[in-house]
Protein backbone atom coordinates (compact mmCIF):
# COMPACT_ATOMS: atom_id res chain seq x y z
CA UNK A 1 0.00 0.00 0.00
CA UNK A 2 3.09 2.77 0.91
CA UNK A 3 4.32 1.91 -2.78
CA UNK A 4 1.04 2.26 -4.48
CA UNK A 5 0.45 5.82 -2.32
CA UNK A 6 4.59 6.55 -3.03
CA UNK A 7 4.57 5.71 -6.94
CA UNK A 8 0.64 7.82 -7.39
CA UNK A 9 2.19 10.72 -5.56
CA UNK A 10 5.93 10.23 -7.17
CA UNK A 11 4.54 10.42 -10.32
CA UNK A 12 2.61 13.36 -9.84
CA UNK A 13 0.54 12.28 -13.07
CA UNK A 14 -3.01 14.71 -11.85
CA UNK A 15 -0.23 17.64 -12.94
CA UNK A 16 -0.13 16.16 -16.49
CA UNK A 17 -2.51 16.47 -19.74
CA UNK A 18 -3.58 12.93 -20.44
CA UNK A 19 -5.74 11.01 -23.47
CA UNK A 20 -7.16 7.88 -23.49
CA UNK A 21 -6.77 4.97 -25.52
CA UNK A 22 -10.33 3.74 -26.75
CA UNK A 23 -13.01 5.54 -27.90
CA UNK A 24 -14.94 3.71 -25.36
CA UNK A 25 -12.63 5.00 -22.63
CA UNK A 26 -13.14 8.70 -24.39
CA UNK A 27 -17.11 8.27 -24.43
CA UNK A 28 -16.79 7.02 -20.66
CA UNK A 29 -14.68 10.25 -19.73
CA UNK A 30 -16.83 12.71 -21.32
CA UNK A 31 -13.71 14.09 -23.61
CA UNK A 32 -14.98 12.26 -27.46
CA UNK A 33 -15.33 15.07 -29.77
CA UNK A 34 -15.42 12.75 -33.12
CA UNK A 35 -13.86 10.08 -35.33
CA UNK A 36 -11.77 10.83 -37.84
CA UNK A 37 -11.06 9.68 -41.69
CA UNK A 38 -7.95 7.56 -42.13
CA UNK A 39 -6.53 5.56 -45.26
CA UNK A 40 -3.37 2.75 -44.49
CA UNK A 41 -1.34 3.29 -47.51
CA UNK A 42 1.97 0.96 -48.35
CA UNK A 43 1.51 -1.52 -45.72
CA UNK A 44 3.54 -4.85 -45.44
CA UNK A 45 2.38 -7.49 -43.90
CA UNK A 46 -0.25 -6.00 -42.02
CA UNK A 47 -3.30 -8.17 -41.28
CA UNK A 48 -6.04 -7.44 -39.03
CA UNK A 49 -4.82 -4.32 -37.72
CA UNK A 50 -7.31 -2.51 -35.68
CA UNK A 51 -6.77 1.12 -36.02
CA UNK A 52 -9.13 4.18 -35.70
CA UNK A 53 -7.83 7.84 -34.79
CA UNK A 54 -10.24 10.39 -32.96
CA UNK A 55 -10.24 13.58 -31.57
CA UNK A 56 -11.14 14.28 -27.98
CA UNK A 57 -10.93 17.21 -25.51
CA UNK A 58 -7.97 17.76 -23.59
CA UNK A 59 -8.28 16.27 -19.93
CA UNK A 60 -5.83 15.72 -16.46
CA UNK A 61 -6.45 13.25 -13.94
CA UNK A 62 -7.93 13.66 -10.53
CA UNK A 63 -5.37 14.24 -7.51
CA UNK A 64 -7.00 11.30 -5.88
CA UNK A 65 -7.74 9.10 -8.87
CA UNK A 66 -7.13 8.58 -12.67
CA UNK A 67 -10.66 7.71 -12.72
CA UNK A 68 -11.71 11.52 -12.02
CA UNK A 69 -11.45 13.27 -15.50
CA UNK A 70 -10.68 17.31 -15.46
CA UNK A 71 -11.43 18.58 -18.37
CA UNK A 72 -8.56 21.59 -19.67
CA UNK A 73 -10.24 24.82 -19.83
CA UNK A 74 -7.67 27.72 -20.68
CA UNK A 75 -5.82 25.96 -22.83
CA UNK A 76 -4.54 26.97 -26.37
CA UNK A 77 -4.74 23.90 -27.74
CA UNK A 78 -7.46 21.78 -25.81
CA UNK A 79 -7.75 19.02 -28.25
CA UNK A 80 -6.48 15.93 -28.83
CA UNK A 81 -5.03 13.73 -31.56
CA UNK A 82 -5.72 9.69 -30.15
CA UNK A 83 -5.74 6.08 -31.83
CA UNK A 84 -8.16 3.59 -30.90
CA UNK A 85 -6.14 0.26 -31.86
CA UNK A 86 -5.27 -2.85 -30.73
CA UNK A 87 -2.60 -2.71 -28.29
CA UNK A 88 -1.80 -6.63 -28.54
CA UNK A 89 0.40 -6.02 -31.56
CA UNK A 90 3.76 -4.78 -30.84
CA UNK A 91 3.27 -2.17 -33.38
CA UNK A 92 4.79 1.40 -32.65
CA UNK A 93 2.83 4.29 -34.51
CA UNK A 94 4.98 7.29 -34.70
CA UNK A 95 3.56 10.67 -36.61
CA UNK A 96 6.35 11.90 -39.13
CA UNK A 97 4.96 15.29 -40.04
CA UNK A 98 4.32 16.15 -36.44
CA UNK A 99 4.54 20.09 -37.52
CA UNK A 100 0.91 20.01 -39.08
CA UNK A 101 -0.47 19.75 -35.52
CA UNK A 102 -0.91 23.42 -33.88
CA UNK A 103 1.39 21.70 -31.22
CA UNK A 104 2.81 18.51 -29.83
CA UNK A 105 5.37 16.63 -27.56
CA UNK A 106 7.22 13.66 -28.17
CA UNK A 107 3.83 11.44 -28.40
CA UNK A 108 0.66 13.77 -28.65
CA UNK A 109 -0.21 16.06 -31.65
CA UNK A 110 -2.64 18.87 -29.89
CA UNK A 111 -4.96 21.09 -32.08
CA UNK A 112 -6.60 24.85 -31.39
CA UNK A 113 -9.87 23.30 -32.84
CA UNK A 114 -11.90 20.12 -33.41
CA UNK A 115 -10.02 19.49 -36.68
CA UNK A 116 -7.09 18.48 -38.40
CA UNK A 117 -5.52 21.58 -40.34
CA UNK A 118 -4.01 19.22 -42.78
CA UNK A 119 -3.46 15.58 -43.41
CA UNK A 120 -1.31 13.97 -40.35
CA UNK A 121 1.06 10.84 -41.60
CA UNK A 122 1.78 8.19 -39.42
CA UNK A 123 4.26 5.88 -39.71
CA UNK A 124 3.51 2.42 -38.44
CA UNK A 125 6.76 0.81 -37.15
CA UNK A 126 6.34 -3.10 -35.91
CA UNK A 127 8.21 -6.69 -34.92
CA UNK A 128 7.10 -9.57 -37.40
CA UNK A 129 4.43 -11.07 -36.94
CA UNK A 130 3.33 -14.75 -36.87
CA UNK A 131 4.86 -15.73 -40.34
CA UNK A 132 8.10 -14.02 -39.26
CA UNK A 133 7.15 -11.05 -41.25
CA UNK A 134 8.29 -7.59 -40.72
CA UNK A 135 5.31 -5.35 -39.86
CA UNK A 136 5.52 -1.50 -41.76
CA UNK A 137 3.47 1.12 -43.50
CA UNK A 138 1.95 4.36 -43.19
CA UNK A 139 -1.44 6.02 -42.28
CA UNK A 140 -2.53 9.19 -43.83
CA UNK A 141 -5.36 10.60 -41.36
CA UNK A 142 -7.70 13.64 -41.84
Amino acid sequence: MLQAYGGWFGYQKWKYRGGTSSIAESKRRNVFVKTLHYKIVEAENLHNFKFTPYLEKGFKVGLHTSEETNIIMNSQFPFNLSYDRNKKDSIALNILNMEKADSSDVVWAYFKKPKLNDTIIIEIDGAENKNGKFISGKIKVW
